[in-house]
This record gives structure tokens, C-alpha cells and sequence, in this order.
């Protein structure tokens, strides 16, 4: 990933000309959507167009938030206050909820929860919380990430991959806000960025962090459980066989987030119901229109986390199996 002054220019610059063009070009897509559907009966197209639409219109309105909040700033001296990241938060608060909100509306997707009442007494009260998480695909995670933010108010710090930086709301909130941006090829960095953000959580964080470390799809669960065999980690990669629904968990930075806080109680979160599609062409082709999400968590206190690595790591697995066999019921 380029460093910042040559990514950040670049980025937001694109993303500026993407995001006025598909806005001004809005009318045409409808208008040619809206032939589609009348010609061919599918509804694909226009609710495509409006997803787009909508993603457009809150990158550009957070690209030039952002931009407004650094002069306010005074050119960036002030972003790291109290005042200016409570704003930050309110920013990306309204950027999920924007997205989250118009995409279920347009997809008509129904949100059914199951959590069991110790986890939602978690979520609502204070007290800093580690959230593991299944990764189920791009809208699942999107719509987990509002439940965060807008339902339960609370701060999420997430652990996510440079790759993302690509897109400039991301990298600029991504590093405004504690959030964890790392660099699978660099284990040590990425453990020490884990454990920084980790450790300073406030009475409303959470760091939400997903041990799968990519979206599910079969090939994804394939490889991971041969690169444990390779590996010579062969219980895993039996533990793994017996889990189909889900991709083995990587327990180093669940390890590395239980040591930097150990007295934060742990959420685990499953969701399932909108698909495995990962890429563009599967979102395409398994658009889950009218579908229903469905999440479901559960909270361990902090003094039933064990302490020990090789504990933790079977402890981790455990759960994975109980979260695969929640999905299974579901289906």
C-alpha cells in the first residue's frame, strides 16, 4: 500500500470524479433501469442503481465532512480532542447508518435478532467490550457494524486489512478514529496495533474484530484448512473439517486483543441469511432481495476467558463450532 501522501491524493481524488459523475449520470442509470425492468420483469438493475446512488451520495458527503472538519481543526492540529473525535464518531455513525439504512430499504431486508439478554445488557451498559465475529459476507458486516453504532451507540474500533484503504472514507476514518488498520505480511506490527487500540478502550468501545480474516466461500475454507495442514497444525485442520459453514478462526489476534484488556467481557456474533457473495459478480448474481438477517450473540465475562495461549486457542475453536451449528439451524 503506498504511503499516505502519494495514496490519500489519489484516492480522494478519483473517489471526488466517481462519486459527482455517478451522481450526475443518476437520472440516465434510472431511467435505463427502469427500461430493464419493464422489458426483462427483474428488479436487479434499478435497486443496483440506487444502491449505487446512495453509496455515491455518502462518500462524497463524507469526503467533504471530513475536508471541513480538518480547516475547522485548524488544519489538523485539533483532530485528536475530545470535541473533534466525538465528530468523527457522529460522522461515521451517520455514514454506516446512511448506507446500512438505504440498502436494507432497497434489498427490502428484514432484520431478525436472537441475542441472549446477558449480551444485549453487555452492548447497552458501559463497560469496553472485544466483539469476534463470523464474516458472512460484505452486507452482513455492514448491517452487524450499524447494530454497533446506531443501536446500541457504542464506539466500534475495528481491525481490518490495508487493503481497504482504497477507498478514501475508510482511510481517512481509519486513522482519524482508534480503529486498527493492519498489515497481514507484518504479524508483529499488526499484533502491536491490535494491542494499542485494544488496550484503550472506553466505557463505550468495542473492538470488533473478525478471526476469519476474510469472507466466507468454500475455496477460502479450503485453502485455510490445507495451509493448516502445510503448517503441521493438523488438530485445527480437523477442528476445521468439522465446521463447513465457517472458515477457521486465526486465534493470534483474538490472543493478542484477550492480553492487551483482559478485564473487557467478549461478545461472540453470528450472522447469516444474505448470502456468501463476497465479490462483485456473486452480489450481482445473489442480490438478497427481500432476505432476512439474521444475527445472534452471546457474551463470556471476562473471568471465564482462559488465560493460557493454547486454552485460549481451543476455547476460540469452541465457540466457532457453536456458531457453525447456530448457522446451520438457521438454514
Amino acid at each position: 500500500m503506498p504511503p499516505d501522501p502519494i495514496r490519500r491524493p489519489l484516492t480522494i481524488t478519483a473517489w471526488l470524479l466517481m462519486c459527482s459523475a455517478g451522481l450526475c449520470a443518476a437520472p440516465v442509470l434510472y431511467a435505463v433501469a427502469a427500461l430493464i425492468q419493464a422489458a426483462m420483469g427483474s428488479r436487479k438493475p434499478l435497486i443496483a442503481v440506487r444502491v449505487v446512488t446512495v453509496y455515491c451520495a455518502y462518500e462524497l458527503a463524507t469526503l467533504l465532512a471530513c475536508g471541513a472538519l480538518w480547516l475547522l481543526a485548524g488544519a489538523g492540529r485539533e483532530l485528536t480532542s475530545r470535541r473533534f473525535l466525538a465528530l468523527h464518531w457522529r460522522l461515521l455513525r451517520w455514514y454506516v447508518a446512511g448506507i446500512a439504512g438505504h440498502a436494507r430499504a432497497a434489498l427490502e431486508i428484514t432484520v431478525a435478532r436472537d441475542d441472549d439478554a446477558a449480551a444485549t445488557r453487555a452492548l447497552v451498559e458501559d463497560g469496553p467490550l472485544l466483539a469476534f465475529s463470523r464474516h458472512a459476507g460484505p452486507a452482513d458486516t455492514l448491517l452487524f457494524a450499524d447494530e454497533i453504532l446506531s443501536r446500541f451507540e457504542r464506539r466500534p474500533s475495528a481491525v481490518f486489512k490495508q487493503a481497504l484503504l482504497g477507498d478514501p472514507c475508510i482511510d481517512i476514518l481509519g486513522h482519524r478514529l482508534p480503529h486498527a488498520v493492519i498489515d497481514p505480511d507484518d504479524r508483529e506490527a499488526s499484533e502491536a496495533r491490535i494491542a494499542a487500540v485494544t488496550a484503550q478502550l472506553d466505557r463505550r468501545g468495542v473492538l470488533l474484530l473478525f478471526p476469519e480474516g476474510a469472507n466466507f466461500t468454500p475455496e477460502r475454507r479450503r485453502g485455510a484448512i490445507e495451509k493448516l495442514r502445510r503448517r503441521g497444525r493438523r488438530r485445527e485442520a480437523a477442528a476445521a473439517e468439522a465446521m463447513p459453514r465457517v472458515l477457521p478462526p486465526h486465534p493470534t489476534g483474538v490472543q493478542t486483543a484477550l492480553h492487551a484488556n483482559p478485564a473487557a467481557d467478549v461478545i461472540f456474533a453470528a450472522h447469516t441469511g444474505l448470502g456468501l457473495a463476497a465479490f462483485p459478480l456473486e452480489l450481482w448474481r445473489e442480490m438478497p432481495i427481500g432476505g432476512t438477517l439474521r444475527m445472534r450473540a452471546w457474551r463470556v465475562p471476562a473471568a471465564e476467558v482462559p488465560r493460557d495461549p493454547d486454552a485460549q486457542s481451543e476455547w476460540l475453536y469452541g465457540w466457532w463450532r457453536r456458531i457453525d451449528e447456530w448457522v446451520a439451524e438457521q438454514s
